[in-house]
């Protein structure tokens, strides 16, 4: 799927008022200066990825940042912050033209966003190689507050992902040196999606159920969505890659209020994620696995077998796409996801087994699941 960035897609009806404007009134007058400043927020509506915490609770890390002034004629120009800049949570231009947009690009991870003149269109193709490997990074300690400002402490994967925001409507400042001064508060969101995902219990003809690992597939590798996991049946890997994208069974996660998640974000997209459970348990007597595993008579221990949800309803609604900003959580209330016998498959993305789960969708909130089967 072709995405573009913010800048692109909100300019082009701006740019085009611009053009009109310009065709009624004839040569342009000369562009006035201003001292500019660009300010980003303190805290932003996230919480942990193991453990959900309530929103506004948690500060994002600054790594980088990026902000790109904007014209009509979608020209821009890029400037990177210092580390003074992003302590202070915001950049200052003096006698400067004053821009049509705004738009700032924070934590770009491996990619090198550019500085300088730049169209949009160019920064856009830029934006398509931003990695989902680094919205999913280890958690990042810090002994003490670092030279950016970022407080000591333990930094999430959530904490750490890429931020974009834009922002056209500038307010009067008051000035310290005569000119006239005006601000862009800039907000910030997520280019990720978020899954929170919890555990599975034994429906009807199950004696046991236990989760043994969990797995997200099916998801783009780059904001492009040119490269792309998307396992089968017949390719999945005995030792799944990328290593983010899987966690082991955690005790903790208990699908309780409170209690940890398994938690990953991916870019979002018309590609729908899968999240497969890897598990173990007993069948009841008289009942039997998709794989025909199971005896009329006695119980039956199986170990290895798969559980692959590959779509979600919001409100009854199948999922089309997954938005930005967004977090879909399933499996976290209710002691977890029921399971009966026949949801239960010898291997994972089995073509012919498809299991549908209920989601509830927030903007970096929470908000519980009713699981759907």
């Amino acid at each position: 799927m072709k995405m573009k960035t913010v800048f692109v897609a909100s300019l082009a009806a701006m740019a085009l008022a611009a053009c009109s404007k310009d065709a009624d009134s004839g040569a342009p007058a000369p562009a006035a200066k201003t001292n500019f400043a660009v300010s980003l927020p303190g805290n932003l509506e996230t919480y942990a990825v193991e453990d959900p915490q309530a929103a506004g609770q948690i500060t994002p890390y600054y790594d980088n940042v990026t902000v790109y002034l904007v014209d009509a004629g979608e020209n821009a120009v890029g400037y990177a912050w210092t580390d003074a800049e992003i302590k202070a949570r915001q950049k200052r231009f003096e006698q400067i033209v004053e821009p049509t947009l705004v738009g700032v690009i924070v934590n770009s991870g491996d990619v090198m966003l550019p500085t300088g003149a730049i169209s949009l269109a160019d920064l856009n193709v830029v934006m398509q190689t931003l990695a989902v490997a680094d919205q999913n990074k280890p958690i990042k300690t810090l002994a003490a507050e670092d030279a950016k400002g970022n407080a000591a402490g333990d930094y999430l994967p959530i904490q750490q992902v890429i931020l974009m925001g834009q922002q056209t409507t500038f307010t009067d400042e008051t000035s310290d040196d005569g000119h006239t001064l005006k601000k862009a508060a800039v907000e910030l969101e997520s280019l990720a999606a978020r899954f929170e995902v919890g555990t599975v219990k034994p429906g009807t003809g199950l004696d046991a159920l236990t989760v043994e690992a969990v797995y997200i597939n099916n998801f783009h590798n780059n904001y492009g969505g040119s490269a792309t996991t998307s396992y089968t049946e017949a390719s999945w890997p005995s030792t799944y890659a990328p290593s983010w994208a899987t966690d082991a069974y955690n005790a903790a996660v208990t699908s309780t209020d409170g209690t940890k998640v398994y938690a990953y974000q991916v870019f979002a997209s018309n590609l729908i994620p899968h999240i497969v459970y890897k598990v173990s348990g007993t069948v009841s007597a008289g009942y039997k696995l998709a794989d025909g595993t199971g005896d009329a008579d006695n119980p039956t221990p199986f170990t290895g077998k798969f559980i692959t949800v590959k779509g979600f309803k919001e409100n009854g609604v199948t999922l089309r796409s997954i938005a930005p900003h967004k977090i879909y959580k399933m499996g976290l209330d209710g002691s977890g996801i029921e399971i009966t016998p026949d949801k239960i498959t010898d291997k994972p993305e089995k073509n012919k087994i498809d299991l549908v789960v209920a989601i509830t969708v927030a903007d970096w909130t929470t908000a519980n699941v009713i699981p759907e089967i």
